[in-house]
Protein backbone atom coordinates (compact mmCIF):
# COMPACT_ATOMS: atom_id res chain seq x y z
CA UNK A 1 0.00 0.00 0.00
CA UNK A 2 1.47 3.25 -0.82
CA UNK A 3 0.97 6.30 0.36
CA UNK A 4 2.16 10.24 -1.03
CA UNK A 5 1.87 13.66 1.07
CA UNK A 6 3.98 16.58 -0.37
CA UNK A 7 3.31 19.54 2.57
CA UNK A 8 4.17 23.12 2.39
CA UNK A 9 5.48 24.71 5.26
CA UNK A 10 4.88 28.42 4.00
CA UNK A 11 1.84 28.60 7.06
CA UNK A 12 3.67 28.88 9.94
CA UNK A 13 7.00 29.37 8.23
CA UNK A 14 9.92 31.30 10.41
CA UNK A 15 11.25 34.64 10.13
CA UNK A 16 12.16 34.51 6.05
CA UNK A 17 15.77 33.51 6.04
CA UNK A 18 19.10 35.78 3.59
CA UNK A 19 20.71 34.15 0.64
CA UNK A 20 23.99 34.80 -0.38
CA UNK A 21 27.35 35.03 1.44
CA UNK A 22 25.47 36.86 4.87
CA UNK A 23 23.25 33.85 5.07
CA UNK A 24 26.12 31.06 4.72
CA UNK A 25 27.56 33.24 7.12
CA UNK A 26 24.84 33.54 9.71
CA UNK A 27 24.10 29.37 9.13
CA UNK A 28 28.06 28.99 10.20
CA UNK A 29 28.21 31.06 13.67
CA UNK A 30 27.59 29.75 16.55
CA UNK A 31 24.71 30.10 18.76
CA UNK A 32 27.00 31.60 21.10
CA UNK A 33 28.65 34.58 18.65
CA UNK A 34 25.01 35.25 17.97
CA UNK A 35 24.18 36.21 21.31
CA UNK A 36 27.24 38.37 22.05
CA UNK A 37 26.03 40.59 19.12
CA UNK A 38 22.79 41.19 20.60
CA UNK A 39 25.22 43.66 22.89
CA UNK A 40 26.50 45.18 19.65
CA UNK A 41 26.57 48.93 19.24
CA UNK A 42 25.94 48.61 15.79
CA UNK A 43 22.07 48.39 15.38
CA UNK A 44 22.28 46.49 11.90
CA UNK A 45 24.49 43.85 13.37
CA UNK A 46 22.02 43.46 16.82
CA UNK A 47 19.03 42.91 14.08
CA UNK A 48 20.69 40.87 12.04
CA UNK A 49 21.32 38.54 15.55
CA UNK A 50 17.89 38.52 16.48
CA UNK A 51 16.49 37.47 12.98
CA UNK A 52 19.24 34.44 12.55
CA UNK A 53 18.85 33.22 16.59
CA UNK A 54 14.42 33.49 16.01
CA UNK A 55 15.08 31.47 12.79
CA UNK A 56 17.30 28.99 14.28
CA UNK A 57 13.97 28.08 16.78
CA UNK A 58 13.90 25.79 19.13
CA UNK A 59 17.31 24.76 18.63
CA UNK A 60 18.45 27.37 20.49
CA UNK A 61 16.05 27.68 22.93
CA UNK A 62 18.09 26.10 26.10
CA UNK A 63 21.27 28.79 25.15
CA UNK A 64 18.91 31.87 24.89
CA UNK A 65 17.28 31.19 28.55
CA UNK A 66 20.76 30.49 30.16
CA UNK A 67 21.27 34.16 28.43
CA UNK A 68 18.38 35.54 29.57
CA UNK A 69 19.36 34.40 33.50
CA UNK A 70 23.30 35.63 33.37
CA UNK A 71 23.23 38.75 31.62
CA UNK A 72 23.04 42.65 32.78
CA UNK A 73 23.31 44.21 29.70
CA UNK A 74 19.73 45.99 29.52
CA UNK A 75 19.62 46.21 25.25
CA UNK A 76 20.48 41.86 25.55
CA UNK A 77 18.31 41.54 28.01
CA UNK A 78 15.27 43.42 26.19
CA UNK A 79 15.91 41.63 22.99
CA UNK A 80 16.61 38.10 24.63
CA UNK A 81 13.18 38.53 26.41
CA UNK A 82 11.23 39.10 23.31
CA UNK A 83 13.22 35.85 21.62
CA UNK A 84 12.84 33.64 24.43
CA UNK A 85 8.80 34.20 24.89
CA UNK A 86 8.47 34.06 21.18
CA UNK A 87 10.16 30.76 20.86
CA UNK A 88 8.55 29.07 23.69
CA UNK A 89 5.48 30.38 22.54
CA UNK A 90 5.82 28.87 18.73
CA UNK A 91 7.18 25.50 20.56
CA UNK A 92 3.84 25.07 21.76
CA UNK A 93 1.81 26.06 18.98
CA UNK A 94 4.21 25.23 16.15
CA UNK A 95 3.66 20.90 14.94
CA UNK A 96 6.49 18.46 15.00
CA UNK A 97 6.97 17.69 11.05
CA UNK A 98 7.41 14.41 9.71
CA UNK A 99 9.36 13.09 6.90
CA UNK A 100 8.37 9.56 5.60
CA UNK A 101 10.51 8.00 2.73
CA UNK A 102 9.80 4.00 3.12
CA UNK A 103 9.11 1.37 0.05
CA UNK A 104 7.36 -1.98 1.08
CA UNK A 105 8.33 -1.37 4.56
CA UNK A 106 6.69 -2.72 7.30
CA UNK A 107 4.27 -1.01 9.46
CA UNK A 108 6.47 -0.92 12.50
CA UNK A 109 9.02 0.78 10.40
CA UNK A 110 7.25 3.78 9.62
CA UNK A 111 6.01 4.26 13.14
CA UNK A 112 9.44 3.75 14.82
CA UNK A 113 10.16 6.60 12.11
CA UNK A 114 7.97 8.48 13.71
CA UNK A 115 8.43 8.11 16.65
CA UNK A 116 12.35 9.36 16.17
CA UNK A 117 11.79 12.05 14.52
CA UNK A 118 9.17 13.50 16.87
CA UNK A 119 11.05 12.18 20.14
CA UNK A 120 7.31 10.81 21.05
CA UNK A 121 7.22 7.49 22.92
CA UNK A 122 4.40 5.74 20.86
CA UNK A 123 2.87 2.47 22.05
CA UNK A 124 2.35 0.16 19.11
CA UNK A 125 0.20 -2.94 18.93
CA UNK A 126 -0.41 -4.83 15.51
CA UNK A 127 -1.24 -8.27 14.20
CA UNK A 128 0.26 -6.95 10.76
CA UNK A 129 3.64 -7.67 10.82
CA UNK A 130 4.26 -9.41 7.24
CA UNK A 131 2.25 -6.55 4.98
CA UNK A 132 4.43 -4.17 3.65
CA UNK A 133 3.52 -0.53 2.92
CA UNK A 134 4.97 2.30 1.00
CA UNK A 135 5.23 5.78 2.39
CA UNK A 136 6.18 8.89 0.46
CA UNK A 137 5.66 12.16 2.29
CA UNK A 138 7.73 15.30 3.32
CA UNK A 139 7.36 17.86 6.00
CA UNK A 140 3.77 16.88 6.93
CA UNK A 141 2.62 17.29 10.86
CA UNK A 142 2.58 14.97 13.10
CA UNK A 143 -0.82 13.98 13.27
CA UNK A 144 -1.28 14.16 9.70
CA UNK A 145 1.43 11.89 9.29
CA UNK A 146 0.63 9.79 12.02
CA UNK A 147 -2.87 9.60 10.65
CA UNK A 148 -1.91 8.94 6.91
CA UNK A 149 -0.12 5.72 8.75
CA UNK A 150 -2.40 4.76 11.10
CA UNK A 151 -5.21 4.57 8.03
CA UNK A 152 -3.34 2.73 5.65
CA UNK A 153 -2.50 0.01 8.42
CA UNK A 154 -5.90 -0.07 10.02
CA UNK A 155 -4.65 1.51 13.14
CA UNK A 156 -6.46 3.66 15.89
CA UNK A 157 -4.36 6.35 17.36
CA UNK A 158 -4.94 8.11 20.40
CA UNK A 159 -3.18 10.27 23.15
CA UNK A 160 -2.72 8.54 26.57
CA UNK A 161 -3.05 9.98 29.54
CA UNK A 162 0.66 9.02 31.31
CA UNK A 163 2.13 11.54 32.07
CA UNK A 164 4.72 11.60 29.70
CA UNK A 165 2.28 12.00 26.97
CA UNK A 166 2.68 9.11 24.78
CA UNK A 167 0.58 8.07 21.85
CA UNK A 168 -0.89 4.85 21.43
CA UNK A 169 -1.66 2.85 18.07
CA UNK A 170 -3.58 -0.29 18.19
CA UNK A 171 -5.22 -2.08 15.92
CA UNK A 172 -8.80 -1.88 15.80
CA UNK A 173 -11.86 -2.70 12.95
CA UNK A 174 -13.59 1.15 13.41
CA UNK A 175 -11.91 4.31 11.93
CA UNK A 176 -12.69 7.83 12.68
CA UNK A 177 -13.42 9.82 9.50
CA UNK A 178 -14.24 13.30 10.42
CA UNK A 179 -11.11 14.71 11.71
CA UNK A 180 -9.36 18.29 11.70
CA UNK A 181 -6.34 19.70 11.84
CA UNK A 182 -4.76 22.69 13.78
CA UNK A 183 -1.32 22.82 14.40
CA UNK A 184 -0.06 20.41 17.32
CA UNK A 185 -3.51 19.78 17.64
CA UNK A 186 -6.60 17.09 16.28
CA UNK A 187 -9.91 17.59 16.28
CA UNK A 188 -12.07 14.67 16.36
CA UNK A 189 -16.02 14.93 15.60
CA UNK A 190 -17.44 12.18 17.65
CA UNK A 191 -21.03 12.60 17.56
CA UNK A 192 -23.89 14.91 16.29
CA UNK A 193 -27.43 15.43 17.65
CA UNK A 194 -30.72 17.26 17.04
CA UNK A 195 -33.47 18.90 19.09
CA UNK A 196 -36.63 19.68 17.05
CA UNK A 197 -39.20 22.02 18.72
CA UNK A 198 -42.59 23.13 17.72
CA UNK A 199 -44.39 25.80 19.07
CA UNK A 200 -47.74 24.94 20.68
CA UNK A 201 -48.97 27.53 22.51
CA UNK A 202 -48.68 31.20 22.43
CA UNK A 203 -49.82 31.33 18.36
CA UNK A 204 -50.82 34.52 16.29
CA UNK A 205 -54.65 35.16 16.43
CA UNK A 206 -54.13 36.39 12.75
CA UNK A 207 -51.97 33.16 11.50
CA UNK A 208 -48.40 33.09 9.96
CA UNK A 209 -48.02 29.67 11.33
CA UNK A 210 -46.23 27.72 14.16
CA UNK A 211 -42.66 28.43 15.04
CA UNK A 212 -40.47 25.59 14.50
CA UNK A 213 -36.72 25.01 14.66
CA UNK A 214 -34.08 22.57 15.36
CA UNK A 215 -30.80 22.90 17.37
CA UNK A 216 -28.30 20.51 16.35
CA UNK A 217 -25.27 20.04 18.66
CA UNK A 218 -21.74 18.45 17.66
CA UNK A 219 -19.42 17.05 20.09
CA UNK A 220 -15.88 16.61 19.37
CA UNK A 221 -12.40 15.90 21.09
CA UNK A 222 -9.24 18.57 21.53
CA UNK A 223 -6.34 16.21 21.43
CA UNK A 224 -2.61 17.55 21.67
CA UNK A 225 0.86 16.42 20.56
CA UNK A 226 2.84 15.07 23.80
CA UNK A 227 4.87 18.22 23.47
CA UNK A 228 1.60 20.98 24.33
CA UNK A 229 -0.20 19.14 27.16
CA UNK A 230 -3.65 21.15 27.95
CA UNK A 231 -5.11 22.28 31.15
CA UNK A 232 -8.76 23.95 29.81
CA UNK A 233 -10.53 25.27 26.88
CA UNK A 234 -12.54 28.46 26.64
CA UNK A 235 -15.72 28.66 25.07
CA UNK A 236 -15.97 27.41 21.30
CA UNK A 237 -17.01 29.56 19.25
CA UNK A 238 -18.88 29.13 15.80
CA UNK A 239 -17.51 31.49 13.06
CA UNK A 240 -19.21 29.89 10.30
CA UNK A 241 -20.94 27.14 8.84
CA UNK A 242 -23.15 26.20 5.93
CA UNK A 243 -24.96 22.88 4.49
CA UNK A 244 -25.06 21.32 1.38
CA UNK A 245 -28.01 23.45 0.35
CA UNK A 246 -25.65 26.82 0.91
CA UNK A 247 -27.99 27.31 3.97
CA UNK A 248 -26.64 28.72 6.87
CA UNK A 249 -26.14 26.58 10.38
CA UNK A 250 -25.29 29.56 12.40
CA UNK A 251 -27.64 30.38 15.63
CA UNK A 252 -29.78 33.30 14.85
CA UNK A 253 -27.98 36.63 16.22
CA UNK A 254 -29.45 37.61 19.32
CA UNK A 255 -31.93 34.99 20.06
CA UNK A 256 -31.84 33.93 23.94
CA UNK A 257 -33.16 30.52 23.29
CA UNK A 258 -29.68 29.71 20.64
CA UNK A 259 -25.92 30.37 21.43
CA UNK A 260 -23.30 30.16 18.98
CA UNK A 261 -20.88 30.03 22.13
CA UNK A 262 -20.67 26.51 23.43
CA UNK A 263 -20.13 25.29 27.11
CA UNK A 264 -16.36 24.64 28.17
CA UNK A 265 -14.22 22.83 30.21
CA UNK A 266 -12.36 23.91 32.84
CA UNK A 267 -11.05 20.74 35.11
CA UNK A 268 -7.71 22.17 35.53
CA UNK A 269 -6.13 18.66 34.92
CA UNK A 270 -2.89 17.75 32.77
CA UNK A 271 -3.92 15.95 30.20
CA UNK A 272 -3.81 15.32 26.09
CA UNK A 273 -7.53 14.81 25.38
CA UNK A 274 -10.60 17.39 26.25
CA UNK A 275 -13.99 17.25 24.76
CA UNK A 276 -15.85 20.66 23.74
CA UNK A 277 -19.20 20.96 21.83
CA UNK A 278 -20.30 23.26 19.51
CA UNK A 279 -24.56 24.65 18.66
CA UNK A 280 -25.48 24.65 15.19
CA UNK A 281 -29.04 25.56 14.02
CA UNK A 282 -31.46 24.25 10.97
CA UNK A 283 -34.88 25.62 10.23
CA UNK A 284 -35.19 23.14 6.97
CA UNK A 285 -35.08 19.46 6.48
CA UNK A 286 -33.77 19.50 2.83
CA UNK A 287 -29.96 19.28 4.30
CA UNK A 288 -27.80 16.53 4.96
CA UNK A 289 -24.53 16.92 4.87
CA UNK A 290 -22.43 20.24 7.05
CA UNK A 291 -20.19 21.25 4.47
CA UNK A 292 -18.37 23.59 6.21
CA UNK A 293 -18.15 24.24 9.74
CA UNK A 294 -15.53 26.95 11.32
CA UNK A 295 -14.63 27.55 14.42
CA UNK A 296 -12.14 28.43 17.07
CA UNK A 297 -11.62 27.81 20.89
CA UNK A 298 -9.04 29.14 23.46
CA UNK A 299 -6.99 26.61 24.89
CA UNK A 300 -4.75 26.79 28.17
CA UNK A 301 -1.32 24.99 27.52
CA UNK A 302 0.98 23.77 30.12
CA UNK A 303 4.04 25.76 28.70
CA UNK A 304 6.36 24.64 31.50
CA UNK A 305 7.32 23.63 35.12
CA UNK A 306 9.86 25.19 37.72
CA UNK A 307 10.15 23.82 41.24
CA UNK A 308 8.78 25.60 44.24
CA UNK A 309 9.65 23.28 46.65
CA UNK A 310 12.06 20.68 47.60
CA UNK A 311 12.14 18.33 50.24
CA UNK A 312 15.30 16.17 50.37
CA UNK A 313 15.31 12.47 51.85
CA UNK A 314 11.64 12.48 52.11
CA UNK A 315 10.71 8.90 53.34
CA UNK A 316 10.27 8.74 56.68
CA UNK A 317 9.23 12.07 57.31
CA UNK A 318 5.92 12.49 59.41
CA UNK A 319 4.69 15.90 60.03
CA UNK A 320 7.08 18.15 58.39
CA UNK A 321 5.49 21.95 57.11
CA UNK A 322 7.69 23.97 53.80
CA UNK A 323 6.90 27.14 52.93
CA UNK A 324 6.88 28.26 49.33
CA UNK A 325 6.09 31.02 47.32
CA UNK A 326 2.30 29.89 46.89
CA UNK A 327 1.94 27.12 48.70
CA UNK A 328 2.68 25.24 52.37
CA UNK A 329 3.17 21.75 52.39
CA UNK A 330 2.53 19.79 55.02
CA UNK A 331 4.22 16.30 54.74
CA UNK A 332 2.21 14.23 57.33
CA UNK A 333 3.69 10.63 55.96
CA UNK A 334 5.69 9.25 53.17
CA UNK A 335 6.30 5.36 53.56
CA UNK A 336 7.54 2.57 51.60
CA UNK A 337 6.11 -0.49 51.18
CA UNK A 338 7.38 -3.16 48.31
CA UNK A 339 8.73 -0.72 45.92
CA UNK A 340 5.48 1.47 46.33
CA UNK A 341 5.31 4.92 48.54
CA UNK A 342 1.98 6.30 50.02
CA UNK A 343 2.26 9.72 50.56
CA UNK A 344 -0.19 11.57 53.29
CA UNK A 345 0.05 15.47 52.77
CA UNK A 346 -2.16 18.44 53.17
CA UNK A 347 -1.76 21.37 50.69
CA UNK A 348 -2.61 25.05 51.54
CA UNK A 349 -3.04 27.58 48.92
CA UNK A 350 -1.18 31.31 50.24
CA UNK A 351 -2.28 34.70 49.36
CA UNK A 352 -6.02 33.61 48.92
CA UNK A 353 -8.89 35.22 50.50
CA UNK A 354 -12.77 34.21 51.05
CA UNK A 355 -14.64 31.25 49.96
CA UNK A 356 -14.46 30.91 46.29
CA UNK A 357 -13.33 27.47 45.50
CA UNK A 358 -10.63 27.61 42.58
CA UNK A 359 -11.33 23.97 41.35
CA UNK A 360 -8.85 24.12 38.49
CA UNK A 361 -6.05 24.65 41.53
CA UNK A 362 -7.53 21.65 43.54
CA UNK A 363 -7.94 19.33 40.70
CA UNK A 364 -4.31 19.92 39.51
CA UNK A 365 -2.54 19.78 42.93
CA UNK A 366 -1.47 15.61 43.11
CA UNK A 367 0.06 16.64 39.50
CA UNK A 368 2.49 19.18 40.33
CA UNK A 369 4.11 16.66 43.47
CA UNK A 370 6.84 14.64 41.86
CA UNK A 371 9.41 11.96 43.73
CA UNK A 372 12.75 11.85 42.31
CA UNK A 373 15.23 9.32 42.06
CA UNK A 374 19.13 10.42 42.41
CA UNK A 375 19.35 10.69 38.72
CA UNK A 376 16.56 12.88 38.29
CA UNK A 377 14.12 10.22 37.09
CA UNK A 378 10.77 10.33 38.22
CA UNK A 379 8.80 7.77 40.08
CA UNK A 380 5.51 7.25 38.59
CA UNK A 381 2.44 8.97 39.75
CA UNK A 382 -0.43 7.09 40.39
CA UNK A 383 -2.58 9.48 41.89
CA UNK A 384 -4.27 10.81 44.34
CA UNK A 385 -6.47 7.63 46.31
CA UNK A 386 -8.58 9.86 48.64
CA UNK A 387 -8.94 13.86 48.67
CA UNK A 388 -10.93 16.50 50.72
CA UNK A 389 -11.12 20.13 49.57
CA UNK A 390 -12.00 23.03 50.65
CA UNK A 391 -11.52 26.81 49.20
CA UNK A 392 -7.80 26.60 49.69
CA UNK A 393 -6.68 23.74 51.15
CA UNK A 394 -6.50 20.02 49.54
CA UNK A 395 -5.52 17.16 52.43
CA UNK A 396 -5.07 13.94 50.22
CA UNK A 397 -3.08 10.80 49.90
CA UNK A 398 -1.65 9.27 46.90
CA UNK A 399 1.00 6.40 45.99
CA UNK A 400 4.12 6.51 43.52
CA UNK A 401 5.68 3.23 42.49
CA UNK A 402 9.22 2.60 41.06
CA UNK A 403 8.18 0.82 38.07
CA UNK A 404 8.01 2.64 34.70
CA UNK A 405 6.31 1.65 32.10
CA UNK A 406 8.93 -0.94 30.24
CA UNK A 407 8.71 -2.52 34.07
CA UNK A 408 12.44 -0.95 34.87
CA UNK A 409 12.44 0.38 38.25
CA UNK A 410 13.65 4.02 38.83
CA UNK A 411 15.76 4.38 42.22
CA UNK A 412 14.21 5.10 45.63
CA UNK A 413 13.22 8.75 45.97
CA UNK A 414 15.73 11.06 47.09
CA UNK A 415 13.37 14.44 46.51
CA UNK A 416 10.35 15.28 46.79
CA UNK A 417 8.98 18.15 44.83
CA UNK A 418 5.84 21.17 44.09
CA UNK A 419 6.22 22.33 40.76
CA UNK A 420 5.04 25.85 39.75
CA UNK A 421 3.42 25.43 36.78
CA UNK A 422 3.83 28.26 33.84
CA UNK A 423 0.53 28.34 31.17
CA UNK A 424 -0.22 29.89 28.32
CA UNK A 425 -2.97 30.72 26.05
CA UNK A 426 -3.78 30.13 22.68
CA UNK A 427 -6.90 31.01 19.97
CA UNK A 428 -6.83 27.63 17.83
CA UNK A 429 -8.75 27.66 14.71
CA UNK A 430 -10.74 24.33 12.72
CA UNK A 431 -13.12 23.53 10.16
CA UNK A 432 -14.66 20.61 10.03
CA UNK A 433 -16.11 19.65 6.42
CA UNK A 434 -18.80 17.06 4.92
CA UNK A 435 -20.31 16.36 8.49
CA UNK A 436 -23.68 14.37 8.26
CA UNK A 437 -26.46 16.07 9.68
CA UNK A 438 -28.78 13.90 11.60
Amino acid sequence: MAVSWIASRAADAPVPTKTGIDAAADANRKAADLIADLSSPDYRLRERAGRELARRGELVLTELRAALAATDDPEASRRLGVLVRKLEHDRLVAPKRVTLHLKDKPLKEAIDSIAKQTGYRIDFNTNRGETTYTFDMDDVPFWQAIDLVGNAGGLTIYPEHEEDGSIRAYEQDSFNPHVAYSGPFRFLATNISSNRNLQLSGLNRRGGGRNQNEQINLNFQIQSEPKTPILATTFTELTSAVDDTGASLTPPANDPNFSQRSSYYNGGYRGYNVYANMNLFRGGRGATIAKSIKGKVGVQMLAGTRPELIVADPVGLKSKKVVGRSVELHIESLTENNNQYSLSITVKKLGSSGNEHDYAWSNNVWQKLELLDDKGQKLKNNGANNQNNTPNVVQMSMTFSRDDRNGKKVGKPVKLIYNEWITAVTEVPFEFKDIPLP
